[in-house]
């Protein structure tokens, strides 16, 4: 059940990230609370719990600091992209001092490029954090088949991933950039 949760919100995520900067932010922020509590071997009620969690708070975020609203969505998306990232490298074993460092660093590296780029940039972290969640999801849902998408056992299971990861990303900023060409000025909506 949190696996198919996962898919869904990543497919919302990656394909309609920018539509809705609030509802990128909740995404992102039950997506990298997912993330890290399926990789921390949580039960399901916990892990949906968690993930729920996750994206109110990041959404309580956005209303707070609307100012920062970038570098927040920024913040969020990058911390799911260093979620995925994490789980990859981690080789099987939940360290936690690893998912400590690799998580808040690429977040922080992603809210100041959005800060910096804002919508473009946002428009790719989306679609890279959607399509992070949805091939963790399918991974999680499908561990028979496509098991190497959650948790990938060897080098060529991380280049797969990473391949996978890196189509179904393009895919969805192509959406994104598609359904975007109407709005004024470029900015993202709220």
């Amino acid at each position: 059940m949190s696996a198919l949760a996962a898919i869904l919100v990543g497919l919302v995520l990656c394909l309609a990230g920018t539509r809705s900067v609030r509802l990128a932010v909740f995404t992102a922020g039950f997506g990298v609370a997912w993330t890290l509590a399926e990789a921390m071997n949580a039960d399901t009620g916990t892990v949906l719990l968690v993930a729920l969690g996750g994206g109110v708070l990041a959404f309580t975020l956005t209303l707070i600091a609307a100012r920062f609203l970038f570098f927040v969505g920024g913040l969020c998306v990058g911390a799911v992209i260093g979620a995925k990232l994490f789980v990859l490298v981690q080789g099987g074993s939940a360290d936690v001092l690893l998912a400590v460092i690799v998580v808040p660093a690429v977040a922080f590296v992603c809210a100041l490029l959005a800060r910096r780029y804002q919508r473009p940039f946002l428009v790719w972290a989306t679609a890279i954090g959607g399509a992070a969640l949805v091939l963790s999801g399918v991974g999680r849902l499908w561990a028979d088949a496509a098991g190497e998408l959650w948790r990938p056992d060897s080098t060529a299971g991380v280049v797969l991933s990473l391949a996978v990861w890196a189509a179904l990303a393009v895919v969805g900023r192509t959406v994104q950039r598609r359904g975007s060409t109407g709005s004024a000025n470029g900015q993202a909506g709220s």
